[in-house]
């Protein structure tokens, strides 16, 4: 569930956003989604600083007037779970409603643009293990241009949900310093998390860019007996990118990142230097990479003996160097749009305490069938590994594979049918019975969105 997340190349960790925000819409927005809200007032100062997975664009201001809009939408779905009891000897199915409203205000004037997002919701199920929730979720960002050569931005996020599966339903990207690790599944319960990034980049020339950025993160579990798994982080860093063509950029960054899990109960510090390029191989196809090496640090308090009157406790530190990597490929056509990328990264262990050592693979395909349909598809494959002194026996692998057709009736009006493959294994894992875990999803979304300019 939300709060994901990967000690990762920190040029993914910067402004993933930017980039893996497109990957997997098709050719045609669908009403309601990120892609048919960006088309709007999308004039504006654009960012100055991206990760690899885009070419850098390199300008500062547009030429444009302010512009404002507001896009309200409504969004109703069922689902059917044939197992949602993770890793239990008695698994159960079930049958989940789900009611989403939602509001984006947006305005965008020739220095600043900012974005508000807010959507509540009702989530009901009938099974016996489950009840009646609220799901609200939140967001905010803002993009300054404080100068010709300085620009500022911030982004923001909440989530509060006890659906297990939003993450899978929500997260299609890997992981960055500021989300959740999206190939480990969280037991039963309500998750409730926060998101912060703040960036602030220096255009020197142009084909030199400076940019320093800030994170912040937390993520909770209620009404569950999992709160050694709650997580909090902060890090931040530099990072230089040089535009060699319009086809070539790399560049040079470091990242820090602090993971704390359970109050101190088990600790990390991540150090990332990382060197990245990007390369246009044609005006459709590009590929990335980025490579470095990772220090970590951690610091676990392990209990060594219990009796009924308590618990003694042994503190375990480690210190040792890995090295991470990745790279995608990405290729785009008229109708057709297809990503893969690999990595490996210590990254947050999700249900594993403290962190791990994570080996991701990464793929996407979408086509658009006709002017009205679309199909989807996408596979997600990760291994975690326990990193920390006390869990190197602990290990989850995680194969979830989706496939989804979208119909516009209209520009504001769609229907969407998704099936989503889960299977996991683990070994020693806490509280874990069963040694495999397969859950069948299925769902039927009906999304409508009403769009309104509020002019200039």
């Amino acid at each position: 569930m939300k709060l994901h997340f990967g000690s990762f190349a920190v040029v993914l960790a910067i402004l993933t956003q930017f980039a893996w925000a497109q990957s997997g819409q098709g050719d045609l927005p669908q009403s309601g989604s990120p892609g048919s809200s960006q088309q709007q007032g999308s004039s504006g100062p654009q960012p100055v600083f991206t990760n690899p997975e885009e070419r850098p664009p390199l300008a500062l201001l547009d030429e444009v007037t302010a512009h404002s809009f507001i896009n309200l939408g409504m969004g109703v779905a069922a689902a059917y779970d044939t197992n949602v009891a993770t890793f239990a000897n008695q698994g159960y199915s079930r049958t989940v409603f789900i009611f989403s409203p939602s509001i984006q205000l947006k305005q965008t004037r020739p220095k600043l643009t900012w974005n508000v997002n807010a959507n509540g919701g009702l989530t009901t199920s009938s099974s016996k293990y489950s009840y009646n929730s609220a799901n609200p979720s939140a967001s905010a960002s803002i993009l300054y241009q404080i100068s010709r050569h300085w620009q500022a931005s911030a982004q923001y996020s909440y989530f509060y949900s006890a659906d297990p599966f939003t993450q899978y339903l929500t997260y299609t990207s890997p992981p960055t310093y500021n989300q959740p690790n999206p190939t480990i599944y969280v037991p039963l319960g309500t998750t409730e998390s926060g998101n912060g990034v703040l960036n602030l980049s220096y255009q020197i020339n142009s084909h030199d860019i400076l940019s320093f950025t800030g994170t912040q993160s937390f993520r909770r579990f209620l009404h569950t007996s999992y709160t050694a798994y709650n997580t909090y982080s902060w890090g931040g860093g530099p990072a230089y990118q040089h535009a060699f063509s319009p086809k070539l950029a790399a560049g040079v960054a470091y990242f820090f990142n602090s993971l704390d899990f359970g109050h101190g109960v088990s600790r990390s510090g991540i150090q990332q230097f990382t060197v990245f390029g990007s390369y246009q191989l044609s005006p459709h196809m590009s590929v990335t990479g980025w490579v470095g090496p990772e220090l970590t640090n951690t610091k676990n308090i392990v209990p060594v003996l219990c009796t009924p009157y308590g618990c003694f406790y042994e503190v375990f530190h480690l210190s040792s160097w890995s090295t991470a990597f990745g790279g995608s490929f990405s290729w785009s056509g008229a109708r057709n749009a297809f990503t893969a990328g690999v990595q490996k990264s210590v990254s947050d262990g999700g249900i594993l305490l403290g962190i791990v050592q994570l080996y991701q693979v990464t793929s996407s395909y979408t086509r658009q069938l006709n002017p009205r349909w679309n199909l989807n598809l996408g596979l997600l494959y990760g291994d975690n590994q326990g990193y920390s002194t006390r869990f190197h026996a602990q290990h989850l692998s995680s194969f979830t594979s989706n496939v989804g057709f979208t119909r516009q009736f209209t520009p504001a009006f769609s229907a969407t049918l998704q099936y989503i493959l889960f299977y996991q294994s683990q070994q020693n894992v806490l509280y874990a019975e069963a040694p495999t875990w397969t859950n069948n999803h299925l769902q039927f979304t009906l999304q409508y969105n009403w769009g309104h300019s509020l002019g200039r």
